[in-house]
């Protein structure tokens, strides 16, 4: 995925990404009056239109406010059994990561989780290197472009230190990266399993496991950032109904009972315009954010080493 595409569908400010949609349909609208594919004269069906739009927008504002809340709220409700696995069950976890990592306790901050990890590999990774001592030159090719790689891995792990938003700790996750080392890991453990000598071995298993713990750890942050997504949109929408739907009413008011405007005739196609544009926003907002949540669900679908091309960024 190149820099504009990621920044578009996943990294940039989604009020942005919104606006870009506002101001393309106020583009196009306008566009479409100027070269008369469309008209607003006065004697046209545009307040019939928007008055209209006022009672379907209203419905439609709080049915998609009400469906938003109830899917963050499905992850937040909970009996107090289901609470404590899902409590115990990341305890767990942060348990097993620390063990492999060699430290009495993880942080609590998503980013220095992550680099807890990273360094744990690296460190590991420095440690196989040490124990494997000097196998034959086919081996020792293989071996180094393992341990290239591998720390080329922990390095971008690492790279989220000081990263406060969970989805840009997300976005720097995505792609298949840790499938390949996952699986790279776990190939040179069958292939020379008798060959290393068991020093080595416990470094590689360790390895392994702290792949692994990157990707659990991926799909629980992933979690964590699209219920906030899912929020935030929740909350934009409500701020934005009545403003949105203020303007609407107010364009209606421009066409009078008799057929003429109370904005000048060569203004109504730029006033209009706006009015599409104003009435447009709500859906450019659960645009922009949909496109978010879907991208990130879509290039963070796969938990092993199985990682489908659509996934590949």
């Amino acid at each position: 995925m190149n820099t504009a595409k990621k920044w578009f569908l996943i990294d940039g400010s989604r009020l942005l990404v919104a606006g870009l949609f506002v101001l393309a349909a106020f583009l196009v609208t306008f566009g479409l009056v100027s070269a008369d594919l469309i008209t607003f004269e006065p004697a046209s069906a545009v307040k019939s239109l928007f008055a209209s739009g006022i009672v379907s927008g209203v419905f439609s504002l709080i049915t998609i406010t009400l469906t938003v809340n109830q899917l963050i709220l499905s992850r937040v409700f909970g009996t107090v059994d289901g609470l404590t696995d899902r409590i115990d069950g990341s305890l767990e976890f942060r348990h097993a990561v620390e063990d492999v990592a060699g430290v009495p306790s993880s942080p609590n901050q998503p980013d220095e989780f992550l680099v807890l990890i990273g360094e744990a590999i690296t460190e590991r990774a420095d440690a196989f290197a040490d124990e494997l001592g000097t196998p034959d030159g086919e081996t020792r090719g293989e071996i180094d472009e393992y341990l290239a790689d591998i720390r080329t891995y922990a390095g971008r792990i690492e790279g989220v230190e000081g990263t406060d938003d969970t989805l840009e700790i997300v976005s720097t996750l995505l792609g298949p990266a840790y499938a390949r080392n996952l699986t790279a890991t776990d190939r040179l453990l069958r292939k020379y399993d008798g060959d290393l000598p068991d020093p080595a071995r416990d470094e590689l298993e360790a390895i392994l496991e702290l792949v692994k713990s990157v990707a659990v750890a991926r799909q629980f942050f992933k979690t964590i950032a699209i219920q906030q997504n899912l929020a935030r949109l929740s909350r934009l929408l409500a701020y934005l109904g009545v403003p949105v739907l203020l303007g609407t009413f107010f364009v209606t008011t421009i066409y009078t009972t008799v057929p003429t405007t109370t904005v000048a005739q060569p203004l109504l196609p730029a006033v209009v315009s706006l009015g599409v544009a104003v009435v447009f926003v709500p859906l450019a907002i659960l645009l922009s954010y949909v496109l978010r949540t879907a991208s990130i669900a879509r290039y963070t679908v796969s938990v092993g080493p199985f990682v489908p091309p659509e996934e590949r960024v």
